[in-house]
């Protein structure tokens, strides 16, 4: 198939859009091909790494995207999570093999006395660990750590580690509360968040990741059946149209 001429001129807005934040995280401006009247494909490569991402035209006219590969030192590697993992791996690609370096969960130091925190996280931290005792799953562990935001509890077992962020409360001043938004983030076993493959089901990410029945009360809602809705961590608009 004959391939188009590098575009130069208007592009569709994703393209450009992926474009732009490219060479503004990397300095470096990707190569743009219309391959075809219903696709363009996006280049970036260095000396070690090789990002393509490829866009295919809808019926509706809209462009979306459609496949992506990402290459490093010849070998091809699973896409990255979102697009600060690639820049990371743009910068430094021997990430991919230092165990551990790649992980989202925020270093937390757990406070020194836990009589000072507020009485919801207090309570919620002792339930937790009376959860954990009556199961007999001794290899879960929980602290709170203050943040910059409020207090956040750490549920860590073989499965994940979970963060619960409690907040001051906007209805009830000088009352605590799970944040209203992004009330609990869930990662894996390698660091990467995976809240979003629960479904904003705090009760789900319990049963599934810790083997326990119950879970803190999201404010507004009663019982498990609904849960607090939650996002990705990654900012919307580069990290959930595309992996790259």
């Amino acid at each position: 198939m004959p391939e188009y001429p590098t575009v130069k001129a208007i592009l569709p807005k994703p393209v450009a859009t992926m474009r732009d934040d490219l060479l503004e995280a990397t300095g470096q401006t990707a190569e743009v091909h219309r391959t075809s009247p219903l696709h363009y494909v996006l280049r970036l490569a260095s000396e070690r790494v090789d990002l393509t991402i490829t866009w295919r035209r809808h019926h509706s006219g809209a462009w979306r995207w459609n496949t992506s590969t990402l290459t490093v030192d010849g070998t091809p590697w699973e896409l990255a999570r979102d697009f600060d993992d690639f820049v990371c791996i743009w910068n430094d690609p021997e990430v991919l093999s230092r165990p551990g370096s790649r992980s989202e969960i925020p270093e937390l130091t757990p406070v020194s006395d836990e009589a000072q925190l507020p009485d919801v996280v207090r309570r919620a931290l002792d339930n937790m660990r009376e959860a954990v005792r009556r199961k007999g799953t001794g290899s879960v562990n929980a602290f709170a750590a203050a943040t910059e935001s409020g207090y956040t509890v750490q549920i860590s077992g073989p499965k994940g580690t979970l963060h619960l962020h409690y907040t001051p409360s906007r209805r009830s001043p000088g009352t605590w509360t799970l944040a209203p938004s992004h009330a609990f983030r869930m990662y894996d076993t390698n660091g990467m968040d995976c809240t979003s493959k629960f479904g904003g089901n705090l009760m789900t990410v319990m049963a599934d990741m810790f083997g326990l029945s119950a879970a803190p009360a999201v404010p507004g809602q009663t019982g498990h059946a609904r849960q607090a809705s939650v996002n990705n961590s990654v900012q919307v608009r580069r990290h959930t149209v595309i992996r790259v």
